[in-house]
């Protein structure tokens, strides 16, 4: 009996009275009481020892072992001895035992948030299967929605980037703190104005890093104008892309020779298949190259034309049926701007015999059976 007192959630505010071990059906009950003499109301806080009635609390606690555990509670009903008070009798809480109205220890629902917050509801629901608690995940997150909303400490570095509520048709905004790396609030849209009034109501913020969208820089300068901008790494990383793609594609003859020269070192000439098998595929190809040239020739002269007349962007992009991108391509180039093919080749498991079969097929073996 010593041994289960110091099980309990409480030993000093429970008395243990009997257990009952269910081998069947893998329960074990035990059958507590509350040793509180004296008990405050929960209005007035008024103290009272004039019991009024007793009562049995039935309590789902830590499992143990493989058992679970069940709790009995026995608690009293008090007399609030304060005439003032508009609350006359009262059952008396045990905060450390479990909550007023609730089904569950106070530790073993500490134990299921905890579970819950490390792995959110289906995964949750998943893991309380197997160690026996069988939840379903609605449990876990009713359970993580009643928890109060932790105190938003203003960060000296803030990330502020977009996020979708329902991709294509909502969006709202996420801020980071990214010293600790924990999300601290989300904004309903991505306006500038939204983003400047939280900004407004937590000052000291030192550097904001953001995306290259102009709302969040508006919203931003509105805000915490003495804060300094910075783009964030994945933007970074992709302004270094295109500017080593623009940079690159204006050398494509050059790195076609170099990777021609490691072929060759790694004896993977390749050898001209006869003029004559080639001939006509090479004059359709050139054909459709021409073709493709003339239309996108056609589409940048007629975006210049229109946007000289006042048309915006979007209007252009929508009268030739083409993408806003596209247009603004056109439009940062004063002359028409040539193809760049692409300098990347992609390797082939027959690189190493080509030589083989262009020597075969240039013999006449074209088939399997020759």
């Amino acid at each position: 009996m010593d041994f289960l007192q110091h099980l309990l959630p409480d030993s000093s505010a429970l008395a243990l009275k009997h257990w009952d071990l269910d081998t069947q059906t893998h329960r074990f009950i035990v059958t507590v009481e509350s040793t509180q003499v004296i008990a405050h109301c929960p209005l007035c806080q008024a103290p009272t020892g004039r019991v009024h009635s007793r009562y049995q609390r039935t309590l789902r606690d830590l499992p143990l072992v493989q058992f679970s555990l069940t709790l009995l509670l026995e608690v009293c009903k008090f007399f609030c001895l304060n005439d003032t008070c508009q609350r006359r009798i009262f059952t008396e809480r045990i905060p450390s035992v479990v909550a007023p109205w609730a089904r569950r220890t106070t530790r073993y629902t500490d134990h299921l948030i905890a579970i819950g917050l490390e792995l959110a509801g289906s995964a949750a629901a998943r893991l309380s299967h197997r160690v026996g608690y069988a939840y379903s995940r609605n449990t876990f997150l009713r359970l993580l929605s009643s928890l109060p909303l932790p105190e938003v400490i203003t960060p000296r570095i803030l990330g502020v980037d977009d996020f979708a509520f329902r991709k294509g048709h909502h969006y709202g905004t996420i801020l980071v703190d990214l010293e600790t790396h924990h999300p601290i609030a989300l904004l309903p849209d991505r306006t500038a104005e939204t983003l400047a009034a939280w900004l407004e109501e937590h000052p000291g913020i030192e550097i904001l890093s953001r995306d290259r969208s102009k709302t969040y820089k508006r919203g931003m300068t509105q805000g915490a104008p003495d804060a300094i901008q910075v783009a964030d790494r994945f933007h970074l990383l992709h302004n270094l892309e295109e500017t080593l793609e623009k940079a690159l594609k204006s050398h494509s003859k050059i790195l076609k020779q170099i990777e021609q020269e490691q072929l060759q070192s790694e004896g993977a000439t390749v050898s001209e298949v006869s003029t004559s098998q080639n001939s006509t595929p090479q004059t359709a190809q050139q054909q459709k190259t021409a073709q493709k040239r003339a239309e996108r020739l056609e589409n940048y002269e007629q975006v210049h034309s229109l946007r000289k007349q006042g048309y915006k962007v979007k209007d252009i992009a929508y009268h030739l049926g083409m993408g806003e991108r596209t247009v603004y391509t056109y439009l940062s180039h004063e002359t028409f701007p040539e193809w760049q093919p692409s300098s990347r080749k992609r390797r082939s498991i027959l690189d190493p015999y080509k030589s083989y079969l262009i020597d075969q097929w240039n013999q006449g073996r074209q088939h399997l059976t020759d």
